[in-house]
């Protein structure tokens, strides 16, 4: 499951959610400095803000995906960030919660066929931020580099976070 701010959920055994970020986020934002998470027991909310990544000292908000109570933390992001960016949903996860209301929410992501086409809108909003010159990409299938923002720092990290994750740097 997918979630519009470019993170994802991934339903464990026994009810709990594993969250990360997406390949995405990860190719547009580059290579994070750290990441800001939640503490063991606090509470995030569906669409609100869950935590942060930093890079060169600009923050990234990302809204929680879900409700529930953090029960763990991916020590291994934290202690080395480019996990997250190398091996986004395995190694790479950031969270584990207990959610608070998992049906109706799941239900609120993208999942399957609507995943694809939406990742597939983000992309053709990447190429327009990056200009008329880029567009011939979405026609030959072209996939973001890894580090747009390093490779095109023109177009602005605010630009880049409040488009894509939906919050404010």
């Amino acid at each position: 499951y997918y979630h519009e701010g470019h993170s994802w959920v991934h339903p464990e055994k026994g009810g709990r959610l594993k969250i990360g970020m997406d390949d995405f986020a990860g190719k547009i934002l580059g290579q994070a400095d750290g990441f800001s998470l939640p503490e063991r027991g606090a509470t995030l909310r569906q669409g609100r803000k869950g935590w942060s990544l930093t890079r060169n000292g600009r923050k990234a908000a990302f809204l929680s995906p879900m409700t529930g109570r953090v029960f763990a933390v991916n020590r291994k992001a934290l202690e080395h960030p480019d996990i997250a960016l190398e091996d986004p949903y395995s190694e790479g996860w950031l969270l584990v919660i207990e959610p608070a209301v998992k049906e109706g929410e799941l239900k609120r992501l993208y999942h399957e066929e609507q995943s694809t086409q939406w990742l597939e809108a983000e992309n053709r909003k990447l190429l327009e931020l990056l200009g008329p010159e880029y567009e011939r990409l979405a026609a030959t299938g072209g996939e973001p580099v890894s580090d747009l923002f390093g490779h095109f720092p023109e177009i602005g990290w605010e630009t880049l976070v409040k488009t894509f994750l939906k919050t404010e740097p």
